[in-house]
């Protein structure tokens, strides 16, 4: 079987903080690509990568207290 490998990653202006983690296209993320057009695989790998950063992301907001000054 013919796989190609996709590597996604995802880092701030942080030192250290570059996240990678690499897939083969068909094996773990189960993109046929020899089938899809490129417009249909960048579209797959798109949302494959969509669903990663998600679960590799730690981020939101809150609320303060005043500040007086």
């Amino acid at each position: 079987m013919s796989d190609k490998k996709v590597r996604f990653y995802v880092s701030t202006s942080m030192h250290g903080s570059l996240e990678t983690e690499t897939f083969l296209l068909k094996a773990d993320l189960n993109i046929e690509f020899d089938i899809l057009t490129p417009e249909q695989l960048e579209k797959e790998i798109t949302e494959a990568y969509d669903e990663w950063l998600a679960n590799n992301i730690d981020s939101g907001w809150s609320i303060e207290r005043e500040v007086t000054e």
